[in-house]
């Protein structure tokens, strides 16, 4: 934690500076989807080769590691965030590697339709298909969900949506309340504590990401969803998002619904569950690697 705090110290203070450091991203124009189907060169060293599909016109990466004796049935779907508007970053790589030498499963990285072409009904009606390709050679019970932030919201949305579910979902900080009203001066209230997102560009992704959907919808809003019947959900989330007191709303609904999940937070910025680089975020890996095996 000694890192962690002053690695954030750094970051608000470049958010202080002419330009904006890390708040200066805004998500203004997306990202072209083609560009998913390059992958990091180290995704193919050490044991590990990866896989490039197009699958009715976007790419997915299956990451295998060959050198553990012991290969498994299970693979890990995993939808990585970036509000609907950007593709796979390094970090989501290195998990996806990280999982797949941990466990011995194929983890299938979705490069899925991306705003503001296309919008999160565009992504879950292609993930439908995705799933259902995957069934032709899987067992339900054999397939993890996994996901961050939007990712997170999208492997919530698409169990919802499928009379087959996942065997489990690992859900790395959901967005919730992106809605108006009082969610959005909860969000506004947090964002000092926040040294990677704004409520602006929440904004931006409600505009593209969202067009078109209401944003009560459970399509985009974990809040709304109805999950009688829902595999094993295991939470992962930082109390210095600005989503963090509508994340503990929302568990704490699902707790007096008696709907059954686990959760793992720390005083920690959003996706600390995939940053390597800091021992929390090693620890939230290898108690992923064995969610999955288990």
């Amino acid at each position: 934690m000694i890192l962690y705090n002053c690695l954030e110290k750094v970051v608000f203070l470049m958010n202080r500076l002419p330009g904006g450091g890390i708040e200066f991203f805004r998500m203004g124009e997306g990202e072209d989807p083609s560009k998913a189907e390059k992958v990091p060169s180290f995704l193919n060293r050490n044991g590990l080769r990866t896989r490039s599909k197009k699958f009715r016109g976007f790419w997915i990466h299956k990451i295998r590691y060959f050198r553990r004796k012991k290969q498994t049935d299970r693979i890990v779907l995993f939808l990585p965030g970036g509000g609907g508007m950007e593709s796979a970053t390094i970090l989501h790589y290195d998990t996806a590697a990280r999982i797949a030498k941990g466990t011995g499963a194929d983890v299938y990285i979705a490069a899925y339709p991306l705003a503001p072409k296309y919008n999160v009904r565009d992504a879950l009606c292609w993930l439908e298909k995705v799933y259902a390709a995957l069934l032709k050679n899987h067992d339900p019970k054999d397939i993890v969900f996994m996901g961050d932030s939007a990712g997170a919201n999208l492997i919530l949305s698409l169990t919802y949506r499928l009379k087959e579910k996942p065997r489990k979902l690992l859900v790395i900080s959901p967005a919730c309340g992106l809605e108006n009203g009082k969610p959005r001066n909860i969000r506004l209230a947090m964002e000092p504590y926040d040294p990677i997102l704004t409520v602006a560009m929440n904004d931006v992704i409600a505009t593209n990401w969202c067009r078109n959907v209401p944003l009560d919808s459970p399509d985009i809003s974990p809040e709304y969803i109805d999950y009688e019947g829902f595999p094993p959900m295991y939470f992962f989330y930082g109390e210095h998002e600005i989503f963090y007191p509508l994340v503990y709303d929302y568990l704490s609904s699902l707790r007096r619904k008696g709907v059954p999940f686990w959760e793992k937070k720390l005083p920690m910025c959003h996706d600390w569950a995939l940053c390597s680089f800091l021992r929390e975020g090693r620890n939230a890996i290898r108690m992923m690697c064995r969610l999955v095996e288990d």
